[in-house]
């Protein structure tokens, strides 16, 4: 596979190509400024932003790989320098942006004394009234439609770049993520028809396997050939895209499956999987994940699908030999 697609070589290209068209793009819609429709209506944004918060939990990714960095980002998970993750630290080029938090809702006094220009709030669960009280401060993006989290990750970085005055180069990061993955189908050819199900590194949620059911957030796994099972569609609730499989049916509901893949953050999330008998039994189709894999999977974002793309195929390919 890194013959034919490295990490290297996709982020030069998504580099090259990005900045070209961000500079195109800024020049064009800079005089009469842009429009971004959401959840609450529209927003317009006059001029490209030059203070911007990161109000949610995965927005600073977008930001960073369009070369705009954040005055403030907001912590998700792993503690990491500034809220971000390795994949992405060199973008913030020596900056230290303050560090939100959603613990207890949007910081919004935090926010309006940073003073910014541009709030981005996609994946900050905005409601009408924070939506008001963030508009006061600055122009602010939430999410696109009825979903508060964790919207499509294209439908983000699209809405972001588009209120960046950068929709031509996110155009380009995502064309070049959906080739890598297309190439990865192409390098391992064994993939093809193979089931996979992606599970939260833990059975520790109310004794149960979490699964991703079929949809945007397993596209990656099904761009590379895999098939993600309908059976477990059987323990899917209304309105969750996941499945809650109680351990003690795991071994009856996934017994067909090819690849367990286990998006686990450290030896000792891999040793109590291994530690369940009904888990242990499905052997090499066990595929574990180390912390900034399974990082990588859960922001799925411009910046850390590389990882993705560089470090999984190779894991799940020895699942499947």
């Amino acid at each position: 596979m890194h013959s034919e697609w490295s990490r290297r070589g996709f982020l030069g290209l998504a580099a090259t190509t990005g900045l070209a068209a961000a500079s195109a793009a800024t020049a064009s819609a800079a005089p009469d400024g842009v429009t971004v429709t959401h959840a609450f209506g529209s927003t317009h944004i006059a001029a490209p932003p030059r203070r911007v918060v990161s109000a949610g939990f995965t927005e600073q990714d977008d930001l960073l790989a369009l070369g705009v960095v954040p005055v403030a980002t907001t912590e998700w998970f792993g503690n990491q320098p500034y809220a971000v993750w390795p994949w992405a630290q060199p973008r913030l080029g020596g900056a230290q942006p303050t560090i939100l938090s959603l613990a207890n809702g949007i910081q919004i006094d935090r926010i309006a004394a940073l003073r910014p220009d541009l709030i981005v709030a996609t994946n900050a669960g905005v409601d009408a009234k924070s939506y008001e009280r963030l508009s006061a401060i600055a122009p602010t993006i939430p999410q696109s439609g009825t979903v508060p989290f964790f919207e499509p990750w294209k439908q983000q970085a699209t809405a972001i770049a588009q209120a960046v005055f950068r929709p031509e180069a996110m155009k380009s990061q995502i064309d070049a993520i959906d080739t890598a993955f297309a190439n990865v189908a192409r390098t391992f050819p064994q993939f093809q028809g193979k089931s996979i199900a992606s599970l939260q590194g833990s059975t520790r949620w109310q004794d149960s396997a979490i699964a991703s059911r079929a949809g945007w957030k397993t596209e990656w796994l099904s761009q590379m050939g895999f098939v993600i099972p309908a059976a477990l569609d059987a323990f899917g609730r209304p309105g969750d895209d996941r499945a809650y499989i109680p351990v003690d049916q795991i071994e009856a509901a996934l017994v067909g499956v090819d690849v367990l893949l286990w998006r686990t953050e450290s030896e000792a999330d891999i040793a109590a999987l291994q530690a369940v008998p009904a888990i242990a039994a499905f052997g090499n189709r066990n595929v574990f994940t180390t912390r900034e894999q399974s990082a990588a999977i859960a922001f799925t974002s411009p910046l850390s699908f590389p990882v993705v793309v560089d470090q999984l195929p190779p894991l799940l390919a020895r699942a499947v030999s």
